[in-house]
Formats: structure tokens, sequence, C-alpha cells
């Protein structure tokens, strides 16, 4: 039989916890700037938006030349184009971009909205199936908020997304942190 490598996880967030509660404090302070600020959120999230399709587009055109005798070059080409001229758009024109990663974001919330109430009707009465359905119509309602005051709420919708986001994972990090006991040198095996 191998040896298998283990590794507790508890002591390995021991061992960082100081890391861990740092990062927990860091992205629960961006998180309320992004709040405190959310046209700037809302930049940020589409000026990284700009960055992942440029580094996707790259990554496809380079892909379609290097497997050029592939049957598929030049729908993947054409989609790495696409990838490099949204980022473009989206680099030159934020703004823009953010209207329209918030009319993505409205139409998502609905139709995942509808999606949930589907499935909650489909899972009643197992317990849940309310707090589901609760889920989904608020999805539905927030979507349709979102998508009724644009483009005033391209300013603050994401910003605001992107706050929440990042202080629940600051909460985690740092009650991740507050958990964990000291590490015991011999309780991580290597």
């Amino acid at each position: 039989m191998a040896d298998v490598t283990v590794i507790d996880i508890g002591a390995t967030i021991a061992a960082h916890r100081r890391w861990f509660m740092f990062l927990g404090i860091a992205l629960a302070v961006a998180g309320v700037l992004a709040i405190g600020f959310p046209l700037a959120g809302s930049l940020a999230v589409a000026i990284w938006a700009a960055i992942a399709f440029f580094i996707a587009g790259v990554g496809q055109v380079a892909h379609a030349f290097a497997a050029r005798r592939w049957q598929g070059f030049t729908l993947g080409l054409l989609v790495g184009l696409l990838y490099l001229a949204t980022a473009f758009i989206l680099w030159i024109n934020p703004m823009g971009g953010v209207v329209t990663l918030t009319v993505l974001l409205a139409a998502a919330l609905v139709i995942d909205g509808v999606l949930r109430s589907i499935l909650a009707f489909q899972i009643r009465p197992h317990a849940g199936w309310g707090l589901l359905l609760f889920g989904g119509l608020l999805g539905i309602v927030t979507g349709i908020m979102i998508f009724n005051q644009l483009p005033t709420s391209a300013v603050w919708a994401l910003g605001l997304l992107l706050g929440v986001n990042l202080i629940f994972s600051g909460v985690s990090f740092a009650m991740l942190a507050s958990a964990a006991r000291p590490a015991d040198p011999g309780s991580v095996r290597v």
C-alpha cells in the first residue's frame, strides 16, 4: 500500500492563521469600499472583465494558430477575435460595458429566479422548498428592479454586488482564522 500524504486542514489554517485573518480583513475592507463607492466598484468589474476577455482572446487565437490543421481553426480564430474585440470595447468604454454587464446581470437574476422557482415547486413538499421559492422570487424581483432602473442601476448594481460578495468572503476567511486552534507541530504530515 502506498504512503498517502495526509494534511490536516484545520492545522494548516491554524499554522497560517494570521494570513487568513489578514485576507479576511482585506476582502471585507475592499467590500465596504465597493459598496461605499459603487460606481468605482462597477467600473472595476468592467475593467476586470476586459482583462479576462483579453486573456481568453489571446489564448483562443494562439490555440487556433497552434492547431491550424484542426477543423475548428476558423471558428476558434473567430471566437478569439470576438473575445479580443469585447476586451477592447470594454477597455475603451468601461461605462458602456458596465451598462451591458448590468443588463446581463438583470437577465441572469430573472432567469435564475424563474428556474429556482420551478425547482421549488418540483421538490415541494420537501423541507426547504419554500426558502428556495422565496430565493427564486427575490431573484426575479431584483432582476426586474435593476432592469427597470437602467441606466441608473448600472452605476450601483455591479459595485454593490461585488462589495457584498467581498464582505461575505472576507468574513468567511476571518471566521476560519478565528475558529482555528493553535497548530500542533506534529499534526501536519507532508
